[in-house]
C-alpha cells in the first residue's frame, strides 16, 4: 500500500505496515513520535499528544528513550551540510526515501540508545541478502544510519554509536565503462541536434548533468575558450525546478575547453539556447530550460542506435577525466577541472597514465637501441668524470 503522507501532524503508514504518529510542536517543527502496530493506537497516540499540547504538559520525544524514527525525524530537519547550510531539497528526499523505504521500517520504534551493533549488523545482512535492495543501496543506508546516530551520541540520546561494522558503508567500485572518441561523435550525430552540444560538452569538457543544465549564456566565454560552472539545475519529485550553487566548493570553477568544441558551442548558442544573458544554454523542445528526462529519452536513443546500450550519459564524463590524465595532468589539476573536492574522485582517471606509460617505454627502448649500437652499455654515462 502506498503510504500518504501528510504535510503537517497526524498518522501515516509506512511499507512495512506500522503506523507512525507525527506531531506539529510548540515551535513549528514536525517530529515523529513513535509507531505503532494498529491504526487505532496510532489515531489514540496522536489524540493524547494533541490533548498534552493543549494543557502545556506535553515534552518533545528528544530524551532518553527516544525512538531513532523521531531522532531521524528531527536529525532531518536540522541537518546542515558541511557548508553550514541546510540540505537541498534533492538530497532531503534522497534521505526522506531511505528512510521510510529500509531503515524506519526495521530499526524505527527502537530507541536509540537499545539499538546495538548486533541489530545494525543484522539489518545491514537482511539489505544485502539477494531479497533485499542490494549493496549499494545497503550501504548508502548504512552511512545515513551512521550520520543519524553519530548526532544521536551528541544530542545525548544515545551513549554510543552501534554503527561500527567494518566494511558496511563501503559500495562496490563497478568499473564503468569508458567511451571512445569514435563513439562520442557517433552519439553526437545521432542524437536530436538540440542536444548534440550536451554529447560534446559532457565528453570533453566533463561537466556534470546537473552543471550543464544549469549553465548559462553569461557562463560561457567563446573568445576566451572558457566555461564558468557557478550553479547546477535540478528536478525534484514533484517536477519544480532547484537551481543552486554546485555540491561542493570544489565544483565551483572556470574551466578552460578544448577549440574543437568552440564550433560546436557557437552554433548551439545561435541556435538553441535561450535568449538574454541569464539565458539557459540547454533548452527543451519548446525552448524551456531542459528536463532531465527529456535529455534521458533522447540520449536512450541516441545510445542504441549507435550500439552502446551500456553507455551511461555520466560515462562520458569519465572520458573527459581519461583524456586529461593521458596529456599528464597531475592530481590536483584533475581535481579542479573536474570540479572534485577529494583526490579519490580524481585518482580513478590516472588509470589512463598506463598508456602514457607504455609510450614512455617505448621511447626508452628506442634509446637503448640506439644506445647498444653505439656500443654504450645500458646505464653508462656520457659525460666525463
Amino acid at each position: 500500500m502506498t503510504r500518504q503522507r501528510r504535510a503537517g501532524g497526524g498518522v501515516d503508514r509506512l511499507p512495512s505496515g506500522r503506523y507512525r504518529v507525527r506531531v506539529i510542536t510548540p515551535d513549528g517543527r514536525r517530529v515523529s513520535i513513535g509507531t505503532h502496530t494498529t491504526k487505532r493506537a496510532a489515531e489514540v497516540a496522536y489524540a493524547r499528544s494533541l490533548t498534552e499540547q493543549s494543557d502545556g504538559t506535553w515534552r518533545a520525544p528528544l530524551t532518553a528513550g527516544c525512538s531513532l524514527d523521531s531522532h531521524a525525524t528531527r536529525w532531518l530537519e536540522t541537518r546542515l551540510t558541511s557548508r553550514g547550510e541546510p540540505l537541498r531539497p534533492r538530497v532531503r528526499e534522497l534521505y526522506q526515501g531511505q528512510l521510510d523505504r529500509h531503515i524506519v521500517p526495521e530499526l524505527g520504534d527502537i530507541a536509540c540508545d537499545e539499538l546495538t551493533p548486533a541489530m545494525v549488523r543484522a539489518w545491514t545482512v537482511r539489505l544485502r541478502s539477494a531479497s533485499g535492495p542490494g549493496v549499494s543501496t545497503a550501504a548508502k543506508c548504512y552511512r545515513l544510519l551512521r550520520s543519524i546516530m553519530a548526532t544521536a551520541v551528541q544530542d545525548g540520546v544515545a551513549k554510543v554509536n552501534p554503527c561500527t561494522i567494518k566494511g558496511a558503508g563501503v559500495e562496490p567500485a563497478d568499473e564503468r565503462p569508458i567511451p571512445t572518441v569514435p563513439e562520442v561523435h557517433a552519439l553526437a550525430a545521432a542524437i536530436d541536434p538540440r542536444f548534440r552540444c550536451v554529447v560534446v560538452i559532457a565528453a570533453f569538457v566533463g561537466l556534470r548533468k546537473g552543471e550543464m543544465l544549469g549553465l548559462r549564456r553569461c557562463d560561457v566565454d567563446l573568445e576566451g575558450r572558457a566555461i564558468a560552472v557557478v550553479q547546477q539545475r535540478q528536478l525534484d519529485a514533484a517536477g519544480n525546478h532547484l537551481v543552486g550553487p554546485p555540491k561542493t566548493d570544489a565544483g565551483r570553477r572556470t574551466i578552460a575547453i578544448p577549440a574543437a568544441v568552440v564550433d560546436d558551442l557557437r552554433h548551439h548558442l545561435e541556435t538553441y539556447a535561450q535568449a538574454g544573458e541569464q539565458g539557459y544554454v540547454f533548452t527543451g523542445e519548446k525552448g524551456g530550460p531542459l528536463a532531465p528526462h527529456v535529455l534521458q529519452k533522447h540520449w536512450a536513443v541516441a545510445r542504441v542506435a549507435v550500439g552502446v546500450e551500456h553507455l551511461h550519459l555520466h560515462d562520458l564524463r569519465h572520458l573527459a577525466g581519461t583524456l586529461a590524465a593521458t596529456t599528464g595532468a597531475g592530481t590536483k589539476e584533475l581535481m579542479y577541472r573536474l570540479g572534485h573536492a577529494s583526490p579519490q574522485a580524481a585518482l580513478r582517471y590516472q588509470h589512463a597514465t598506463k598508456a602514457r606509460d607504455v609510450a614512455i617505454a617505448d621511447a626508452m627502448d628506442a634509446l637503448i637501441t640506439v644506445g647498444t649500437a653505439n656500443g654504450t652499455p645500458v646505464g653508462t654515462s656520457t659525460a666525463d668524470p
